[in-house]
């Protein structure tokens, strides 16, 4: 079976995007595919409503496959349910037959039922039903049909469902997984819907789970979703009310959860929800920001989640090290069709925006992140778009994208204080990096009171929080103090690369002054940064407005990624929001060369 992340069809970009009909298909359910129990979940009194109809109608029509999963037989079911054509498949008997309406093909999982058995059976006056592979009774007959397996030495087992015993070689969950490999549908792309005892296999082999409100307790218990209202009226107004419109709160089982890190003195786990939340991640420059937010991208690509990473700055550019990522330069807004394609089979898409004048940068991102909400409500991916330097591109003065009631958004930014109201407000999860600027420490202090997010938080210790360690901040739960794990994919260098190494005479960095005479010449990543603290100030400048400090990394010392961020720092410098370009690019380098130093299997 081939990989694609959730939501995937087989559509073209622009068929998805503008095609005929896009407007009646509305907005698409987060899941590839909706499997769904008959009696109790979809069917009353073994009949669908109309107006149940119409909602799975509604569902075909967004691109979302429909598995229909009963305990009944074919033939049973042939003779209640008038419309199997809206399914891609039937599990039927509980999992035992499957059966695929658009060509008619039937399917047995498991031997039909044994003359031995049905004779055992029959000698202890057991009632029972036949199908192809299934036979069933009722729960009174419990010890007598034990009595009878033994006897038989049938290698079955006793399934319930409700007031039905269903004797059977396989489970839900298993017919239905074969039913999905025929689909080419990965378990973990599928909602399970169902009511009763036999369900739970259902939902254990499923991404997501959800049930009626007339559900067995056993199974409210279990499932991410309870949906208000009996059998198909639950289903119907779940479907029109929160799953196509994805405003599915976060899942309620804590099954599906996204891991930050460790506490730091327990080491007890600190997660959030993998759905359904917004994140804002607030730190100083060279905090550990990237790393964190990286790390993230990297275990959701790693659930096969689809996330979608703008870089204004290139700090993600080593992600393009994954297998399943791709990296997409973005120089104006049409280049986004690049990055919509390559969500269809890649994650995570790294949008690169470096080569985008600064002044541009929120115009080209925000007018290109509507192709990406109308991917999204389409066939219901990204799941993650994953925005750094937000303050950037959601600054106070512009008007807020309402994409993020949606949710599934991580910020990232050393300036909270200056993104717009509308954005902080939409964000659910707080995670706090060093923090020392006195703008930014007040108004976290403002959040925190104005927000109830847990604490003790003060300004002192984000200040003194040191490189790599969080705390994490949400409302009614205490905050946390942390460290995330250690990243899958580095940039591999070696030490050798680094400071000390020498370039010849013709490649050395030479520092100019403002007559273009040279003032000092660097032959060695060392001799550069120490210089850059020494000479002129007017030196500094017309190099770093040029570029031309990264320029020589990239091209003398070959190294690509330290290229690209101290490419941010220059143009950082430029504009005033760093203070110390020599001291934050010393930090810089000394960084990679603590990496380099560590033995591969550090890494």
């Amino acid at each position: 079976m081939s990989w694609r992340p959730c939501g995937i069809c087989s559509k073209s970009v622009s068929e998805t995007l503008d095609g005929a009909g896009a407007s009646a298909r509305g907005k698409a359910a987060p899941f590839r595919a909706i499997a769904c129990d008959y009696d109790g979940t979809l069917a009353e009194h073994d009949k669908l409503a109309a107006s149940t109809i119409r909602a799975l109608e509604r569902v075909r029509a967004s691109g979302v496959r429909l598995i229909l999963v009963t305990g009944r037989t074919l033939f049973e079911l042939t003779c209640v349910c008038e419309r199997l054509d809206l399914f891609d498949a039937v599990v039927a008997e509980n999992g035992a037959v499957l059966y695929f309406p658009a060509d008619s093909a039937v399917r047995e999982e498991g031997p039909p039922p044994s003359t031995r058995l049905l004779a055992a059976l029959d000698r202890r006056r057991v009632p029972f039903q036949i199908g192809r592979v299934i036979v069933a009774t009722t729960h009174d007959y419990r010890d007598a049909v034990r009595a009878a397996l033994a006897e038989a030495e049938a290698p079955l087992e006793l399934i319930p469902n409700r007031a039905a015993l269903m004797l059977l070689p396989i489970s839900k969950g298993t017919g239905l997984i074969s039913a999905l490999f025929a689909l080419d549908i990965t378990p973990a792309e599928v909602l399970a819907i169902g009511d009763a005892e036999n369900d739970l296999a259902l939902f254990d082999a499923c991404g997501w789970s959800a049930c009626p409100d007339n559900a067995l307790p056993e199974v409210k218990a279990r499932v991410d979703w309870i949906f208000p209202g009996a059998d198909g009226e639950g289903v119907v107004r779940a479907i029109d009310g929160r799953i196509l419109p994805g405003r599915l709160p976060p899942p309620r089982s804590g099954r599906h959860q996204l891991l930050l890190g460790w506490m730091l003195g327990t080491a007890e786990a600190v997660e959030i929800p993998a759905r359904g939340v917004n994140v804002l991640v607030q730190g100083d420059s060279l905090c550990g920001k990237s790393s964190l937010v990286g790390g993230l991208a990297e275990r959701l690509a790693a659930a096969h989640d689809s996330v979608c990473i703008l870089d204004p700055e290139g700090d993600y550019e080593v992600l393009h090290g994954l297998p399943t990522a791709r990296l997409i330069d973005v120089a104006k807004r049409e280049d986004w069709t690049g990055v919509v394609d390559a969500l269809q089979t890649a994650t995570p898409v790294i949008a690169d925006l470096t080569c985008v004048e600064h002044s541009a940068k929120a115009a080209v991102a925000l007018s290109s992140l509507a192709l990406t909400d109308r991917l999204r409500e389409r066939i219901g991916i990204p799941h993650w778009t994953i925005v750094d330097e937000a303050h950037y591109l959601f600054p106070r003065h512009c008007e807020a994208p309402t994409t993020l009631a949606a949710k599934g958004f991580c910020l990232a930014t050393f300036r909270a204080s200056e993104l717009n109201r509308t954005v902080v407000e939409a964000m659910d999860v707080f995670v706090i990096g060093r923090t020392t600027q006195p703008d930014e420490l007040r108004f976290l202090e403002h959040l925190v009171a104005e927000r109830g997010l847990g604490g003790p938080i003060t300004s002192a210790m984000l200040a003194e929080l040191p490189c790599g360690t969080f705390v994490i901040l949400r409302p009614g739960v205490p905050g946390a103090t942390f460290v995330p794990p250690r990243r899958l994919v580095r940039h591999v260098r070696h030490l050798t690369k680094y400071a000390d190494r020498g370039v010849a005479p013709h490649h050395r960095f030479f520092f100019l002054g403002a007559d273009e005479s040279t003032v000092a010449a660097a032959a060695s990543l060392a001799e550069f940064i120490h210089m850059l603290a020494e000479v002129p100030r007017a030196s500094v400048l017309h190099h770093a407005r040029r570029g031309d400090f990264s320029r020589w990394v990239r091209d003398v010392i070959s190294d690509r990624v330290l290229a690209v961020r101290l490419a941010k720092l220059e143009r950082r410098w430029c504009r005033g929001e760093l203070q110390d370009l020599a001291g934050a690019a010393r930090a810089l380098v000394y960084s990679a060369v603590d990496r380099a130093s560590q033995p591969c299997g550090a890494r």
